[in-house]
């Protein structure tokens, strides 16, 4: 369940197709904006880039993994890139450093 489908946050009677459509976007937004702020604080550690860690909030992470791991790497950096905003430098930095 994500954030804005808890009834205190949306309130009562929200239900049509258009408020459950626009409520995903938002949840799908909310989650790049925190992939975007991970990825700023692993720019801005000492080592330059932690490793990724797949989590149950970014569900595409699993898939930059998988890929890496298929040996994908071109394909991982550029679903990184789509759902990070990262320069294709700091997605190529973060994709390498994931084990295989």
């Amino acid at each position: 369940m994500g954030l804005f489908s808890r009834p205190e946050v949306i309130g009562p009677g929200v239900g049509s197709d258009a408020d459950r459509a626009r409520i995903a976007e938002l949840e799908r937004r909310v989650a790049s904006l925190e992939a975007q702020l991970a990825q700023l604080a692993r720019a801005a550690s000492p080592a330059g880039v932690a490793p990724l860690t797949a989590s149950a909030t970014e569900p595409w992470l699993a898939e930059v993994q998988a890929l890496r791991r298929a040996g994908k790497t071109i394909h991982a950096i550029k679903v990184y890139r789509e759902h990070t905003g990262a320069s294709l430098t700091q997605a190529k930095d973060a994709v390498e450093a994931l084990p295989v």
